[in-house]
């Protein structure tokens, strides 16, 4: 009998004590789990996709274990840091080639294996995309911010000037900065002010988001696991610095999230979402207005969510991943190739 195997791909700095706890509940279902660390190959870790006469062999090793995978086995795809530990004083054009040929094959791996993958990295990186995201929305009767992405000053000044209740910015990209001391700085949503209409010709050198600042009631953070959808509300403006980005003070307001029940048609619109873009999993983000009107921001198609666990709601989240993962019944969304 096939004993079923999950790989967990994620990277060593990816500390969520949900990732044992995903690993405590897959064993306990009989699966063979192993946790392969994207930045520890290829200088710890191994890969090995062969073709041979009559068989092809997938083997992924870490710590000691080998796992081929098989048609019946699963991969859960949650982060990535490509050749993150390869020695930082390598020649730079030796280093990236290295990077890049690193990131090819493991992307290349999930793409080839004939088991199930939660999701497929190229899937999560082209659902990423916002201007994408936010035209499937509109078709599927979702209500969006009036929006502007564009790298030209002029444009983005008429749109800044067209919004009585102010603007707001943000990138395309998620990304840090990191500062002289090697500290991160997340890039957050920005509400424009007069002075920073001076610096819109920096627009030349990367493009960025604007859009119309909305009045909050509440933020929504709703996830989305196969079948399953999970939605959360937290009220950011009784908070001093979450007001136009809840995430700036998201410590002070890990015990302020409360479940929420989404309007019927909502749902249904997130459903369609959900179907259209093919995927297991999302973490969307929605405003309520004060007038009840639900307005969709994005969509993380590898948003983070354990935090909505371990503190309240509490949402069963651990669990739902595991029955997508080994296949219970209902679990999995059905999605086109």
């Amino acid at each position: 009998m096939h004993k079923m195997k999950i790989v967990l791909m994620t990277f060593s700095g990816d500390l969520t004590g949900k990732i044992g706890d995903l690993r405590g509940h897959l064993e306990a279902r009989g699966a063979e789990v192993m946790r392969f660390d994207t930045d520890r190959f290829p200088t710890e870790a191994q890969v090995a996709f062969s073709q041979e006469p009559g068989r092809e062999l997938l083997r992924l090793s870490c710590d000691g274990q080998d796992v081929f995978l098989e048609p019946g086995d699963a991969i859960w795809y949650r982060r990535a840091r490509w050749g993150g530990l390869l020695p930082q004083d390598m020649d730079r054009q030796l280093r990236h080639g290295c990077v890049v040929e690193s990131e090819a094959l493991l992307r290349g791996i999930m793409a080839a294996a004939r088991c199930f993958v939660m999701d497929p990295p190229e899937r999560v990186r082209e659902r990423g995309h916002k201007p994408y995201q936010q035209r499937l929305a509109r078709e599927l009767g979702l209500a969006t911010p009036r929006t502007l992405m564009t790298n030209d000053p002029v444009e983005a000044r008429a749109f800044i000037a067209s919004c009585p209740g102010g603007a707001i910015t943000k990138m395309l990209s998620a990304f840090a900065v990191i500062g002289e001391a090697g500290e991160e700085q997340v890039v957050f949503t920005t509400s424009l002010r007069e002075e920073h209409l001076d610096k819109l010709d920096g627009l030349r050198f990367a493009p960025m988001v604007f859009q119309e600042r909305l009045q909050k009631r509440l933020e929504l953070r709703i996830t989305v696991v196969g079948s399953r959808m999970f939605a959360a509300a937290v009220d950011s403006q009784r908070t001093a610095g979450a007001e136009v980005d809840w995430r700036e003070r998201g410590v002070s307001l890990l015990g302020s999230w409360s479940r929420y029940e989404l309007p019927a048609e909502v749902e249904r619109a997130l459903v369609r979402y959900m179907e259209r873009i093919g995927m297991q999993y999302s973490a969307i983000d929605m405003i309520v207005e004060p007038d009840g009107r639900h307005v969709f921001l994005e969509a993380n198609p590898a948003g983070e969510c354990f935090w909505l666990e371990h503190y309240a709601p509490h949402f069963p989240l651990t669990e739902a991943i595991a029955d997508v993962l080994v296949g219970a019944a209902g679990a999995r969304r059905a999605v086109g190739p």
